[in-house]
C-alpha cells in the first residue's frame, strides 16, 4: 500500500468550492489558484494574511481587470503581534462558521474561474485573465496544496532529505491546427491528447519551455500535458505554514509568476527534441544564419543606406522654379555629396574585407594573391570571387571622379580602383594599415585640400554616386546547392524608390547570397547571437499560458513518476505598454519658478565628459538656428542648404582638448517638455493624436512666485 498524492487548490478555498453548484468551480478543487496583489509589499501582505486570516485568501484571487475599471481596494492585512500567534486557536484571531466561509469565497471563486470580472457588465463575453507586470504595480502568485488522497486530505510531507522537491512550470497553449472544436462537433469530447478550454470550446496543444544551452524554446508536450518534460524550466515554490479555518496546521506552496519574462516566452520559437534531430540539439536558427545577419548588419544594410543617400542627393539636385542654381552651387553640392559617400564607402569596404578575412578566408587569400585561385574548392567560392572581380567601375564613373569641372584634375584614373577586388585589397593592405588609420582619423575628408585629404586612403571606389551609375554586382546568382540553405529575407520596397535604386538594392542582395553560399557550413569564429527579429515566432497575438505544479521523488525512479497538477485557469501575459494595464501613479515635478531669478538657484550637479572629436562636432552646429533647419527642408526657391563645415577636433593653442559640461536636470525637464510639445503639435497635423496625448487640469493657487 502507498499514499496517493495529488495537488489541490489552497485549502482556505475548499469551503467555497465544495459549497458551489457550478461544475467548473467544483473542478477547480484540483487547480492551483492565481493570487493578485497590488502593492510593492505583496510578500509581507501574503505572509500576514496566512498568519492572521487565511480565509480571506479568496479576496486575492486574480480576475480580469483594466485601468478603466480596477478592482476595489482590499482591506489591508493587519500585522498581528507574534505573541498572539503562538497558538492557532488564539481568541484574538478571526473565527468563522462554515456558512460564513462559503459566502466569503463564493463570489471571488466564481468570478475567478468563470473568467469574468466582478466589475464587468452582466452578460459580457468571457475574457481571459491577463497578468500585468510589476511596473504596473501588480504581482501574481500561484498557490496550491500537496495532499494525500485520504480522509481529511492531510498534507503530504516533502522529504527534502530524500531529494524530493516541488516546483511549478509555465506552459504555453497553442490552438490545434486541425481545428478541433467541441462546439463544432455538437458537444462531443475533444481529443484526449489536448487541453480543451471552456472559454473558447477549442482544443489546445500544450508546450513546455526548454532552457538547455543548445535547445531553447517551446517543445510540444506529448499527451494531455500531465507529465514533466526533460529539460523543462522549473520555477521554485516556497512553503508557508498556517492555521487553517478549522484550526488545523496546514502547509501551502506558493511561487511568484514571472510576468516580466513575457518577451522571452513570446519570442521563443518551437524547439525540437534531440532524439528528433539526429542526436544533436536542434534550433530554429540554421548554422549560417547568424553569420549572414552579421554580414547584413555590418555591410549590406549600410551599403543600401549609401545608395539611398545618393538617390536623395540626386533628387535634391533636380529643382524647379527660379532662380535656377548656379554652376558653382551645383559643383559644390556634387563635390560635398561625393565626399560624404566616399567616406562611408571606405568604411563599408573595410568591414567587407574584415568579414571575408574572418568568415570566407579561402576567398580572401585569393583576393590578396590572385595566383591562388586554383586552391578554391567549390563553385560557391569561385562564384563569389567572380562577383568581386566583375563589380567594376566603368569609364564614365572614372572620369567623373577624377575632377568636378571646372576644378583641376585632383585624382588620376589610376586612383579609381577598377573593381571591388582591387578596392578590398587596397583597403586591407597590411603595409598601409588603413584599418588602424581609419579608426583613428580625426580630420574631415576634403578632396581638394591636400592636407585634409592626406589622412584618408589615396584611392577612390564609391559604392554609390549621385550623378552616374556606381559599380554593381553582376545579375547572375547560381541556384542554391546542398547545405546552403539559410533563413529567407523579407524584402520591403519603399514606394518612393526609383528603378535605379531598387536595382542597386537587388545587386547588394545578390552579393549577400554569394557570400553566404561561400561560407563554410560550420565555423569556429565567434559571432553575435541572432537577434529576436530573425527567429521564427511560434504564433502571433497575445498568447495563452497555464501553470502546473510538479512534485518529484527522484530516488524512487520510474516507480514514482513526477506528480503534475491540473493546469490553472488560462491567462495572458501583458506587455510593458499594454493599453489595459493599470498605471502606477507617477508625478514629475517641474520647476515652479522658471524666471532667470528662479533658475539660477538650481545646482548644476550633472556633468558630461565630452571628447575633443565630439566637441568639434558640437561646435559645427552651435551657429545653426531653427530657421536654418526649416529652410533646409523647404522646396525651391525657399530651400537653403545647411552649411556646417567640419573643423575637426577642438583645439586651443594647437593642443587638442575635451571638456566637461555641467547642467541642471530640473531645467532640462523644461526644455524636454517644450521640445515635446513642439514635436507633438507638428505631428498632430498628420496623426491627429493630440486629444489622446495629454490632459491638463487647472490647479488654483499653484503659483511660481509667492
Amino acid at each position: 500500500m502507498k499514499d496517493v498524492v495529488q495537488w489541490t487548490a489552497p485549502s482556505p478555498l475548499w469551503a467555497g468550492i465544495s459549497g458551489s453548484t457550478e461544475t467548473f468551480v467544483r473542478e477547480a478543487m484540483l487547480q492551483p489558484a492565481i493570487l493578485r496583489f497590488a502593492t510593492d509589499s505583496f510578500m509581507e501582505d501574503y505572509m500576514n494574511l496566512m498568519a492572521t486570516d487565511p480565509a480571506r485568501l479568496s479576496d486575492f484571487l486574480a480576475v480580469p481587470e483594466t485601468w478603466r475599471g480596477p478592482l476595489s481596494e482590499l482591506k489591508p492585512v493587519e500585522n498581528v503581534p507574534p505573541f498572539l500567534l503562538k497558538k492557532g486557536g488564539s481568541r484574538f484571531l478571526p473565527t468563522r462558521t462554515k456558512q460564513e466561509l462559503m459566502q466569503l469565497s463564493a463570489g471571488p471563486l466564481k468570478a475567478s474561474f468563470n473568467g469574468q470580472s466582478t466589475i464587468g457588465q452582466a452578460g459580457a463575453e468571457p475574457s481571459f485573465l491577463k497578468l500585468y507586470q510589476p511596473a504596473h504595480q501588480r504581482f501574481y502568485m500561484v498557490a496550491g496544496c500537496l495532499v494525500c488522497r485520504t480522509t481529511g486530505l492531510p498534507d503530504h510531507i516533502v522529504a527534502v532529505n530524500r531529494q524530493e522537491r516541488v516546483t511549478f512550470a509555465v506552459r504555453r497553449l497553442r490552438e490545434r491546427p486541425d481545428g478541433s472544436n467541441v462546439a463544432a462537433t455538437g458537444g462531443s469530447a475533444a481529443p484526449t491528447d489536448s487541453l480543451t478550454l471552456r472559454q473558447t470550446a477549442k482544443a489546445y496543444d500544450e508546450y513546455a519551455f526548454i532552457t538547455t544551452p543548445g535547445n531553447k524554446g517551446w517543445q510540444k508536450v506529448v499527451g494531455a500535458g500531465a507529465q514533466l518534460v526533460k529539460d523543462e524550466e522549473q520555477l521554485p515554490l516556497s512553503p508557508t505554514n498556517f492555521a487553517d479555518t478549522d484550526q488545523r496546521q496546514r502547509r501551502l506552496f506558493a511561487g511568484l509568476i514571472p510576468v516580466s519574462k513575457r518577451e522571452a516566452y513570446m519570442g521563443a520559437g518551437i524547439s525540437v527534441p534531440p532524439d528528433r534531430a539526429n542526436g544533436s540539439p536542434a534550433s530554429n536558427i540554421l548554422p549560417k544564419t547568424a553569420r549572414k545577419i552579421l554580414f547584413r548588419t555590418q555591410i549590406s544594410e549600410p551599403w543600401k543606406r549609401i545608395v539611398d543617400r545618393a538617390t536623395a542627393m540626386k533628387k535634391a539636385a533636380v529643382r524647379s522654379g527660379s532662380p535656377a542654381p548656379t554652376v558653382e552651387q551645383i559643383r559644390d553640392q556634387l563635390r560635398e555629396a561625393r565626399e560624404q559617400l566616399q567616406v562611408s564607402s571606405w568604411y563599408v569596404l573595410l568591414d567587407l574585407a574584415k568579414f571575408l578575412d574572418e568568415h570566407v578566408n579561402d576567398v580572401w587569400k585569393v583576393v590578396l594573391n590572385p595566383a591562388l585561385e586554383s586552391t578554391l574548392t567549390n563553385n560557391a567560392q569561385r562564384n563569389l570571387l567572380a562577383a568581386l572581380q566583375n563589380t567594376s567601375a566603368d569609364a564614365t564613373l572614372i572620369n567623373a571622379l577624377k575632377s568636378v569641372a571646372p576644378d583641376p584634375i585632383i585624382y588620376s584614373a589610376e586612383s579609381v580602383k577598377s573593381n571591388l577586388q582591387e578596392a578590398l585589397k587596397a583597403i586591407k593592405n597590411p603595409q598601409d594599415d588603413w584599418e588602424e588609420r581609419l579608426d583613428n582619423v580625426k580630420t574631415p575628408y576634403v578632396r581638394n585640400n591636400a592636407v585634409l585629404a592626406g589622412a584618408w586612403p589615396p584611392f577612390l571606389f564609391p559604392l554609390a554616386d549621385p550623378a552616374v551609375s556606381a559599380p554593381q554586382v553582376p545579375n547572375s546568382v547560381p541556384p542554391l546547392g546542398t547545405g546552403d540553405q539559410v533563413e529567407a529575407d523579407a524584402q520591403i520596397d519603399d514606394p518612393s524608390s526609383d528603378a535605379e535604386q531598387l536595382a542597386a538594392h537587388a545587386a547588394i542582395d545578390r552579393l549577400t547570397a554569394l557570400v553566404v553560399r561561400a561560407m563554410p557550413t560550420n565555423s569556429t569564429k565567434l559571432v553575435p547571437a541572432p537577434p529576436l527579429a530573425s527567429q521564427k515566432l511560434m504564433e502571433t497575438g497575445e498568447g495563452l499560458f497555464v501553470i502546473r505544479f510538479i512534485y518529484e521523488r527522484p530516488l524512487c525512479g520510474p516507480l514514482e513518476p513526477p506528480e503534475v497538477s491540473k493546469p490553472t485557469t488560462p491567462f495572458q501575459l501583458a506587455g510593458y505598454f499594454d493599453p489595459d494595464a493599470p498605471a502606477r501613479p507617477i508625478r514629475i515635478a517641474l520647476p515652479l519658478d522658471t524666471s532667470p531669478a528662479g533658475l539660477r538657484k538650481f545646482d548644476k550637479n550633472t556633468a558630461f565628459a565630452i571628447s575633443d572629436v565630439l566637441c568639434g562636432q558640437i561646435q559645427r552646429v552651435r551657429g545653426m538656428t531653427l530657421g536654418d533647419l526649416v529652410l533646409s527642408v523647404l522646396p525651391w526657391p525657399f530651400h537653403k542648404d545647411l552649411s556646417v563645415p567640419d573643423g575637426g577636433a577642438c583645439k586651443t593653442g594647437g593642443l587638442e582638448i575635451g571638456m566637461i559640461c555641467s547642467l541642471s536636470i530640473p531645467i532640462i525637464t523644461i526644455c524636454a517638455l517644450l521640445l515635446l510639445m513642439i514635436i507633438v503639435s507638428l505631428l498632430d497635423i498628420i496623426f491627429r493624436w493630440m486629444p489622446y496625448f495629454f490632459i491638463c487640469f487647472p490647479i488654483p493657487g499653484l503659483k511660481a512666485k509667492k
